[in-house]
């Protein structure tokens, strides 16, 4: 029978110890030093009391990151990483963790739990499927790190830069649950780049992104969020591809351009990174389950 403790009851020595552990092994490498673990908990909007370490008796076992956050009116909650010791793997820990975190996030009025989860990760896959959730989506993680090109975008289109937050006014934003990393929320630092038909005197597309800078301020890559375009237009990979060209600039140059979890459902923003050059890192899956009180 197995026990838990809440991560506010560890030190964060201890808590990054069982991580690291827990995750030997893993199809990527998501060990972290003690400053990492922590920016990550702060970054993401992880809590440190709804996040929770799994014990066989006195030996810690396995954890689990949780994050909680009211998207659109509805109650939300995120799996930021579930990893047990290998000697305990297929032992029910995992499962342990899921329902104790469940539970957790009842008591909280939590209404959606989300995670991702690597999709060639089978066993852990199938043990969420299990235990209610639903694949939503695909997800890629996408990069390039070479000169960029682009044709002359249509002139009647206009842009405009906004803060991350203002996504929330945005009349064409999409305000479904996201993949948690990829949410406002997470990248305050992050930009809006709005599109704007002119001719039509109306909103077209949207894109969330970040410049990455070196110790010197200079810009060394930029990360894509989200990126959109209404899907009512004909000319919607054009769109696409403007405000590409806008996001990504300079584009003769080479950088570390990365694109974050972005819905294989996205098609036509997938193809025109596929065109473009990136290449697909990392494919997971993007799963929910609607838990109720």
């Amino acid at each position: 029978m197995y026990t838990f403790k809440r991560l506010n009851e560890l030190t964060f020595n201890e808590s990054l110890q069982i991580w690291n552990e827990g995750f030997k092994g893993y199809f990527v490498e998501v060990s972290m030093t003690l400053d990492a673990f922590i920016a990550r908990i702060v970054k993401e909007n992880l809590s440190i009391s709804k996040s929770i370490v799994a014990y066989d008796g006195n030996k810690p076992v396995g954890i689990l990151l949780n994050g909680i956050q009211e998207i659109n009116g509805v109650k939300a909650a995120w799996n930021g990483g579930t990893a047990v010791v290998p000697e305990y793997r297929g032992k029910g820990v995992g499962r342990f963790l899921v329902e104790t975190s469940e539970a957790i996030n009842r008591e909280e009025g939590v209404e959606v739990a989300t995670l991702e989860a690597i999709r060639e990760n089978t066993p852990a896959i199938e043990l969420y499927q299990k235990m209610g959730y639903e694949v939503a989506d695909s997800l890629l993680w996408m990069s390039h790190e070479d000169s960029l090109a682009f044709e002359e975008a249509d002139p009647s289109l206009t842009y405009e830069k906004g803060n991350a937050h203002d996504i929330l006014s945005l009349d064409i934003y999409d305000q479904n649950i996201k993949p948690w990393q990829t949410q406002w929320f997470n990248i305050k630092d992050a930009e809006l780049l709005t599109i704007s038909d002119s001719a039509a005197d109306k909103n077209v597309g949207y894109f969330l992104y970040r410049r990455v800078l070196d110790n010197s301020g200079v810009q060394i890559g930029t990360v894509l969020y989200q990126g959109m375009a209404v899907q009512d237009r004909s000319d919607q990979k054009q769109i696409i591809l403007a405000g590409l060209k806008k996001v990504f600039h300079p584009h003769d140059a080479k950088m570390k351009n990365i694109i974050v979890n972005i819905p294989l459902k996205n098609k036509v923003l997938v193809d025109a990174l596929k065109e473009l050059g990136f290449s697909v890192s990392t494919e997971q899956v993007f799963m929910m389950k609607r838990i109720g009180s």
